[in-house]
């Protein structure tokens, strides 16, 4: 081909006609510039299906791993919610609304000690943020993600809290003031389980120190308001993962 091109313009300049042979070189240029351009785009268009299967297939990834922390984050809402109901409780037997039950309040007391933590798995962003493929994601995809992971920070900043206080408050507080609810005559099954088979007598929470134990109040009110807190952010994940779900199985369909 090229060798063609070189013999028309040998013979254009051997019948000495400048003009069309200006006018040929010039369409030979535009020629290889098209042929370039040709080139680049389908380069570009190769480029671009290898980027669109990676996110598709990184996209499928965290489909999965949404899932899983959807699962979890459901058990967590779950025990949250039962952690704020026995905050609710104690609370109201304190301030004798609801009678004081002993075998009811240990349970509450013990509950209260749990501690909440959530691990995400983060397989499918990390892998994401490697390949710098959240700049190419549509605004409403990819703002769904940042807000979803962001949440997750914040999640973990208020468990810490709460974990803390727990840890470093609560819990030594309690087992050092009410040590008799670690006896079989606990509500809370984990409880009653472990002390089934113990022989020794049981014993009852002191009605006088329950009713008048101001620290413990302030413990219970801050381990309700703990509970509340983080019910809140387990709803706000499980509503922002929905979102991406339903965002990147609309991609799937178009």
């Amino acid at each position: 081909m090229i060798r063609f091109f070189r013999k028309i313009r040998q013979n254009l300049l051997l019948e000495s006609k400048t003009g069309k042979y200006l006018k040929y070189a010039f369409g030979e240029i535009v020629l290889v510039v098209f042929g370039i351009l040709i080139a680049l785009q389908i380069n570009n268009w190769n480029e671009q299906v290898k980027q669109d299967k990676s996110i598709d297939d990184h996209l499928e990834i965290l489909n999965q791993n949404l899932t899983e922390d959807q699962i979890q984050l459901k058990d967590l809402k779950k025990k949250i919610i039962e952690s704020k109901l026995a905050a609710d409780s104690a609370m109201s037997q304190m301030m004798t609304i609801k009678p004081m039950i002993d075998i009811q309040l240990k349970k509450y007391l013990s509950m209260l000690q749990l501690e909440f933590k959530f691990s995400p798995n983060t397989n499918a962003i990390e892998i994401i943020n490697q390949s710098n493929e959240i700049p190419a994601l549509n605004n409403k995809l990819r703002t769904a993600i940042l807000d979803y992971y962001s949440l997750i920070e914040k999640t973990k900043e208020r468990e810490h809290i709460s974990n803390t206080q727990i840890q470093s408050k609560y819990e030594p507080y309690i087992n050092k003031n009410y040590p008799s609810m670690f006896q079989k005559n606990n509500e809370w099954e984990f409880i009653a389980t472990f002390y089934k088979n113990d022989p020794r007598p049981t014993s009852i929470i002191n009605n006088e120190q329950f009713l008048n134990d101001k620290m413990l109040e302030a413990l219970l009110v801050s381990r309700y308001y703990q509970t509340v807190a983080l019910e809140n952010f387990y709803n706000n994940l499980i509503t922002s993962s929905d979102k991406i779900l339903s965002l990147i199985e609309k991609k799937k369909h178009k």
